[in-house]
């Protein structure tokens, strides 16, 4: 079977790579038939429950559809494609889009699937059986049906301002999320955040079923993140008020480890230099991380990227610009 995914484009690099580190943590093979900063469409025998399981763990992908056909914007080749892709499953149906093109009216597009699918069929906009969805780009209109939507609401109930506990400074949850997904954990797997402070990372990872650690100078950021864990009933954490060179007196190694080092003026550490800090961590950070296990490191200047690869195999690396003035760079290492 062919699968369509329908991709925020709010990153350029981040949903691809989110998307094949959790096809990886659930251990479905694929092949891919065709990427872009739109969409990955991917062939896999992988089933339609599999993947609604995949579903809800993404956060920069919109949708996953069982894959139709794409074709280039003309109308005629629209209507070749649609009469030649018939629809086996019966019931209502709707024809939904998403236009991302300026050069491209919609409605003509619209109107060649309806002209099809349509045909002798009931059209409900509420709760179809069947909803055909169509993604125009300049080039392209994808055609599929839809098998999953990713919940990306729920992302922004858990902003930090939600949170019984935050900092201003704590990452947004659909990127925390993201970066969980990067590291591939599977479900009952350990994660480590060893500078977890609020516990953005930490809430992410427990909420896709990971067991995860935590750990923090700063003994108020413990009690938040607590907080915060709790309140979103993330039951198997275990926390530590823990400096990264003696983490591992408290835990064995762990599956993967994801965490955002610190920087700038408004975080704590204890006067250490930052770079002397960021080598301790990459090193203990080794120590702690399995064999084969993640690590993914969120990094305030490029040039540090090189102190992981002492310890660490570079996989991928990706970045953010968090606002006008700053860009982050979040790295995945392997052991």
């Amino acid at each position: 079977m062919n699968y369509l995914f329908e991709l925020a484009k709010e990153h350029k690099t981040l949903p691809q790579a989110e998307i094949l580190a959790c096809l990886q943590a659930e251990n479905i093979s694929y092949n891919i038939l065709e990427s872009n900063e739109d969409i990955l469409a991917i062939e896999t025998n992988s089933t339609k429950e599999i993947l609604q399981r995949l579903a809800s763990r993404l956060s920069f992908t919109f949708y996953i559809d069982e894959f139709l056909f794409s074709c280039s914007p003309s109308i005629d080749e629209i209507k070749k494609q649609s009469s030649e892709n018939a629809l086996e499953k019966r019931g209502s149906i709707a024809i939904k889009y998403k236009n991302r093109s300026k050069n491209i009216d919609s409605q003509p597009v619209v109107k060649a699937l309806a002209g099809v699918y349509t045909k002798d069929r009931d059209v409900t906009l509420e709760n179809p059986d069947i909803e055909i969805r169509g993604l125009i780009t300049d080039s392209t209109v994808y055609v599929g049906l839809k098998t999953a939507e990713v919940n990306r609401s729920q992302f922004e109930e858990r902003k930090v301002q939600n949170r019984p506990f935050f900092s201003p400074i704590s990452l947004h949850p659909k990127l925390a999320r993201a970066l969980v997904n990067l590291s591939s954990i599977k479900k009952d797997e350990v994660l480590l955040d060893p500078f977890c402070g609020t516990g953005g990372i930490l809430l992410e990872a427990g909420l896709i079923g990971a067991k995860v650690i935590g750990s923090d100078i700063e003994d108020k950021m413990i009690e938040g993140c607590k907080k915060t864990l709790d309140f979103y009933k993330v039951k198997d954490h275990n926390l530590y008020c823990s400096d990264i060179g003696d983490v591992g007196k408290h835990i064995d190694k762990v599956d993967a480890i994801v965490t955002d080092l610190p920087y700038g003026k408004s975080t704590t550490t204890k006067g250490e230099k930052m770079d002397d800090l960021y080598s301790r961590a990459f090193e203990n950070m080794s120590k702690l991380l399995k064999k084969g296990g993640r690590g993914v490191v969120g990094l305030s200047n490029k040039d540090l990227i090189s102190l992981g690869q002492k310890y660490f195999s570079l996989v991928d690396k990706h970045d953010f610009r968090v606002h006008r003035s700053l860009i982050r760079y979040f790295v995945v290492y392997e052991k």
